[in-house]
């Protein structure tokens, strides 16, 4: 009788055309193999020598192979250059990329200019410029809740600035999309994941709870920490 009548509601449902939800299309990317890479570039993988950068995860270079100053800076996963994992991690971040890129729902919220100062709850936050953070922007709960910020050009943190998470939030379900080069500052704070076309430069003693994930460039490092959120 419970079957029959489970049968009867579906048929209703799709007669009268109610969507069917395939996936959390508006969770964080899936970052496949991608995932374990806190550090992922292009071209190459610069750490300035003698500075003790530290990355909890892999690093790894495709379609380039050059990575310098490992050691002095310090890598507890597998380092990759120009191998076939770091060309599959590539693939995937691409996918990642154009999945972040391409995002439409829920109904975006444009911004622009600089996000210090501010307070965010999550959505998806969208810029046909640049965007930069002065001082510190809130990203404020719960705890299953996704940022996503399509950014069209260069993103620019300034030097001590932090990306603050509350209420629960968690650098995994943050990504910022960069549609050029991304830059962090001395001593800035950054949270979540950093999808960029072209490159990222990590300034002296900057901290990412994230990824640095370039898809076509370089990325830089100067005594930074970056540590790798679990995987979705």
């Amino acid at each position: 009788m419970k079957s029959t009548i489970l049968a009867l509601l579906l048929a209703f449902s799709i007669g009268c055309g109610s969507p069917v939800k395939m996936g959390p299309v508006t969770g964080p990317p899936v970052l496949a193999s991608a995932c374990t890479f806190g550090v992922l570039a292009g071209t190459t993988i610069t750490n300035v020598p003698g500075t003790p950068s530290i990355i909890t995860g892999d690093i790894g270079v495709w379609p380039g192979s050059a990575i310098t100053g490992f050691p002095s800076g310090a890598v507890t996963g597998a380092i990759h250059a120009g191998d076939n994992t770091t060309k599959l991690a590539q693939g995937d971040l691409t996918a990642a990329y154009l999945d972040l890129a391409g995002r439409t729902a829920p109904a975006p919220t444009t911004v622009a200019g600089d996000l210090g100062g501010t307070t965010l709850a999550p959505g998806l936050y969208k810029s046909t410029s640049s965007l930069g953070i002065t001082g510190d922007v809130t990203l404020a709960g719960p705890a299953n809740g996704v940022w996503t910020f399509q950014i069209a050009s260069a993103l620019t943190t300034q030097n001590g600035s932090r990306v603050v998470l509350t209420g629960g939030a968690v650098p995994k379900n943050v990504s910022w999309q960069v549609g050029s080069s991304a830059t962090i500052g001395t001593t800035a704070l950054f949270q979540g994941n950093i999808v960029a076309l072209e490159s990222i430069t990590m300034k002296t003693g900057s901290t990412l709870n994230g990824r640095a994930l370039a898809r076509n460039g370089a990325v830089s490092l100067d005594d930074t920490t970056i540590t790798v959120p679990s995987c979705n």
